[in-house]
């Protein structure tokens, strides 16, 4: 009986490739996660508030007619009815009726309207 015998390397390789990649994708966001603590730790040693360190957003809600957001990335959806907005933290979701952003700078923007909800969704749900 002569049985050829099947190498197993290649299956072997795949294998041991996506574990190391996945203990270093792994490493990566416990390091991130850290780092971000310990932006919070210091700002809090520092009696700092954690938007000036962290870069958190600060949202400020005046009635329902009215919404101040500081610290933002980016505007990705904007009409009528829903903002959403990029930050450091995730995304904010504005939703309403009549949404008009008045103005927006670098780091700071202004939206009126009737509000019905302000939504906070972090980069870990965003990626789903």
């Amino acid at each position: 009986m002569n049985k050829k015998l099947k190498s197993n390397h290649k299956k072997y390789k795949l294998e041991s490739n996506k574990e190391i990649y996945n203990r270093i994708d792994k490493n990566k966001k416990q390091e991130k996660a850290e780092r971000e603590t310990y932006l919070e730790i210091l700002s809090n040693q520092l009696k700092l508030p954690s938007d000036i360190l962290a870069g958190a957003p600060i949202i400020t809600a005046l009635g329902r007619n009215e919404v101040c957001v500081e610290n933002y990335k980016g505007i990705l959806e904007y009409n009528n009815n829903i903002i959403k907005i990029l930050t450091k933290i995730g995304r904010v979701n504005i939703e309403g009726k009549n949404l008009v952003i008045q103005y927006f700078t670098n780091d700071e923007m202004k939206i009126t309207g009737m509000i019905y909800s302000i939504n906070y969704v972090n980069s870990k749900e965003q990626s789903k």
